[in-house]
Order: C-alpha cells, then structure tokens, then sequence
C-alpha cells in the first residue's frame, strides 16, 4: 500500500512536470489563461486516476509552476496582478471538488465490483450445492470456493451435533486452529454468532477471521479463514464476500443435515416395518408346515403298527416337504435381511451359464416335476462373471414361482443370448402373467399379487425381491414383460464384467 501511494505522488509531480515542459516550449504562443486552463487539465486527469493526497498535490504544484513560470515576474513568487489570486483559488477549489467526485466514483465503481464478484462468487457455489449430495461434499465445495475468493486457506468447523456432544463446538489444535488466538476467536465467533479474528475488533491478534455459519434457527459451527501471506488483513470486501458465502453454505449444510436426518427416520421406520413384516410372515407362513409337520409327526409316533406301509411313506413324505417349504422360507428371510443390510457380499467368477442352470434343476427336481422345463442356450454363450451360488438362488425362485403359478403339465422356458456387452436370460412361463400396472409392484417386499391379495402356499413375499437385490449387485438388472402368448418372462442381465480369467489347470500344465 505504501510503494502504491509513492508511485501515485511521483506520478502526479511527473505530469505536472511534463505539462510545464510543454506549457514553456508554447509560452511565446499562449497566454496565461490558456496556461491555467492546461494545468487544470493536468490536475483534472490526475484525479481521474489518482487518489486525493496526488491530486492536491498536483494542484498546489500546478499553481505554484504557473505562478512562477508563467506570471511576470516571470521565475519569481511575486504576484503583481492581484486578479491571478482568483485564478490561483478556483484553480485549487477545483483541484478540490474533482478529486472528491473522482473519490466517489471510484469507491462506487470499486463496490460495484466487490459485488459483482460476491455475485459471481455466491452464484458458482449455489451451482455446485446444488449437486452437492452429502455433508461431505458441502464441506469441500464450500471451502473450495472461499479460498478462491479470498486468496487463503479455508477450514469449515461443524458443531458436534451427536448425543454425546450435544452441540457442542469441539475445536481441534491443528491446521488453522494451531493458535490459541485463533481457537479463542473460533469459540467467540461461534458463542456471540459474531465474526472474530484478523481485520475484526474482537480478538484482532489471531491470524485468522472466523465467521460464524449462522442460520435462522441455529448455529452450526465456523469458517476460519488464513490469509496468505499470513501478514495479509482481509479487506472489507473480502470479509463481506467470506460472510456471504457462508450463509450459503450455512443453508446447504442445514438442507443436508435435514436430509440426513430424514433419511435416518425413514431407515429406522423401515426397518421397523420390516421386522414386523417378517414377525408377520413368521407367524403366518411358518404356521401351516409347522401344522403338517405336527400332524404327521404324531400320527407316526402314536402308530402301533396298524398304519399301512404306504400310508407311513405318505406321512413321512409330508414331514420333509414342510421342512424343505421350512427351510426354503428361512433361507428367504435371511437372504432379504442380507440385502436390506447392505452384507451381501458378490464373490464373481467366470461361470459357463449351463452349469449353474444344471445344478438349479436337479435341486428343483421334485418341485418341477409336473412342468417340462425347455432350456434353450446358443452354443455360442459366452462364460458369465457371477457368484454361481447367488445366481442359484436367482433360478431357484424365478422356477419355483414359475411353477407355483402356473397349472402342472405347462412348460416353463429358460433361454439366454448375448447383447450390448451383457447376457440377457429369460425364464418364462405360460400361467396367467402379471396383471397390468403391477410389473414393477411385483419386486417389493412381501408383495401379494391376484385379486384376493393371497400368496399360493409356500410363498412369503421375498423371492423376486430377493432376486432384484442379487442381480443388482452383479450390477445387472431384472425386469417382467407379458408375451404375447400369455404367461409371464422375467429377464435379467449379466453384465460381461468382472476379474480377468484364468488359465485352466490343464492348460496351465500344457503351455
């Protein structure tokens, strides 16, 4: 600031200077006004650059060359003609009133530009909040954009809004809070919601300015801000900008703790659901093998050996088909709440599509035993990345609710091509399909399709919801469509992505 202002008032005794050089080559030509009237330009265009120290400086130089240079007695202060007095003061009075209106202007012009840059600088970080998804992100975005606009580095301090800390301001002994001088300011700042700190009257000696993050309700913790050079003291306008920015960011961050805080009931209520869903589907889909299971049991043990052969093989038959529905609605159960849990864990390996299909249909033998299975696979199918046992269970339950859909004696078809980088797989059937509207109502959670609003036995609810979490893991996709022929197909893609494949041992040995 200093070497400006020297600079300013050398350039001013320079353009006085050159103005007298030129005003004496042309002395013989000009008289003394016109000589008064270059001058007054002189001084004129100093304040039209310059602040008012130069341009006084450059009027009291001007008039004093005039007087010397340019009244007889010519190179002498003497003044013979009285009426230069007059010329001399409105010379000065001028000299006075333009460097007052210049000083006007250029404060107007200079806020105008602060606020055309605090414009600027709060509409390019509303544009990025706004696709600022997490606390994280706001933080970031945030501090990011401060330090641009005020040449420093930015810190952003939450309040910690836990049980625990109770909305308490714990403030760290690193990084710009090494100081105390800056702690103090920080717990001043955010106990008065008072900016503290460098270029403030309250705790002045820090060398950072804290801001507060104030919104209408509360206070959510503090922006320290450290100039760079550190010797540097944030201007007026850099201080309005900080506290500007802050308040947006003080409003995206409330607007993400709200979500977060949503998004936190909302887990919590469904959840709650969920456990009360599956203690209802425990309670009522356990029951009837539960029952059979009973009743068999019994009959089998209270048997003094007058129950017929046949009869006993029916009964034992009985008891393990309701442990199989049993298990298989465990197996459900557990499985939804892998995936509600976020611990389903994707191991993938590159897997021919017929083998995982062959193992499905021989563990699905008894349950497809009325419905031929037609299995159409190009030769040229090429191997899939999957988890073979979760793209097992995947089959499982699109054929089990094929088959518990459809009459006995209908096909179910199983066909699969390559398209777009991916496998696409179709199991369909030839039942009564999916009722218009509800091909998407069909994944949820202990949905109860037909018009009654009742499961065929043996179902919870859970099967394609299940299948829908797998396949998405494998980063896939499922989806119900309804043939033209009636029935339902539900397909799934495979996305033809995953670790590098391996040599096979006999290979291996070969090369």
């Amino acid at each position: 600031m200093a070497d400006r202002a020297r600079t300013e008032y050398a350039l001013a005794a320079g353009i006085v200077a050159l103005t007298t050089v030129v005003c004496l080559a042309l002395r013989s030509r000009l008289n003394p006004t016109d000589v008064a009237m270059l001058f007054l330009l002189a001084v004129v265009f100093v304040a039209s650059r310059y602040r008012r120290g130069p341009t006084v400086l450059a009027s009291v130089l001007g008039i004093a060359t005039f007087d010397f240079a340019f009244v007889p007695p010519y190179y002498t202060f003497n003044v013979h003609d009285t009426s230069y007095f007059l010329t001399f003061g409105v010379m000065l009075a001028v000299a006075l009133v333009m460097s007052r209106l210049m000083a006007r202007i250029r404060d107007q012009a200079e806020d105008a530009r602060d606020r055309e840059r605090r414009t600027a600088a709060l509409f390019a970080l509303s544009s990025e909040l706004g696709d600022a998804e997490s606390r994280g992100d706001v933080l970031r975005v945030a501090e990011r954009h401060i330090e641009q606009s005020t040449v420093g580095q930015a810190t952003i301090l939450l309040a910690d809004d836990s049980a625990a800390g109770n909305g308490m301001l714990r403030i760290p002994s690193g990084g710009v809070f090494a100081s105390l001088e800056v702690r103090v300011a920080a717990e001043w700042a955010f106990e008065r919601e008072e900016a503290a700190g460098r270029g403030t009257s309250r705790c002045a000696e820090a060398e950072a300015l804290v801001v507060p993050l104030r919104t209408p309700a509360r206070i959510l913790g503090v922006v320290a801000v450290l100039p760079i050079p550190i010797d540097r003291t944030p201007t007026a306008a850099e201080r309005a900008t900080i506290e500007a920015l802050a308040a947006q960011a003080a409003a995206a961050l409330e607007r993400t703790l709200l979500a977060e805080r949503h998004e936190l009931v909302r887990r919590e209520v469904e959840a709650e659901r969920l456990r009360t869903s599956l203690l209802s589907s425990l309670s009522h889909d356990l029951r009837t093998p539960l029952g059979s299971i009973e009743g068999a049991a019994s009959s089998l043990l209270e048997d003094r050996g007058g129950l017929p052969v046949e009869v006993r093989r029916d009964l034992a038959e009985a008891i393990l088909e309701e442990s199989q529905r049993m298990s298989r609605l465990v197996a459900n159960l557990l499985d939804m709440i892998r995936l509600e849990t976020g611990a389903l864990a994707v191991k993938k390996s590159w897997q021919p599509l017929e083998e995982v299909l062959g193992v499905v249909l021989l563990r699905l033998e008894d349950r497809l035993r009325s419905h031929p299975v037609e299995i159409r696979l190009p030769a040229e199918l090429p191997l899939v990345p999957v988890d073979e046992l979760l793209l097992e269970q995947v089959f499982i339950n699109l054929l089990e609710n094929a088959a518990r859909y459809t009459a006995p004696g209908t096909p179910i078809a199983v066909r699969a091509w390559a398209e777009d980088g991916a496998v696409v797989v179709e199991v369909s059937d030839r039942g009564p399909g999916v009722p218009l509207g509800e091909e998407e109502a069909v994944f949820r959670k202990f949905y109860r399709g037909g018009a009654s609003g009742t499961l065929p036995a043996g179902g919870a609810g859970l099967g394609l919801t299940i299948c829908r979490g797998i396949i998405a893991a494998h980063g896939g996709r499922i989806w119900v469509e309804s043939p033209r022929g009636g029935g339902a197909a539900f397909r799934f893609t495979l996305p033809l992505e995953g670790p590098p494949i391996e040599a096979l041992p006999d290979e291996r040995q070969a090369s």
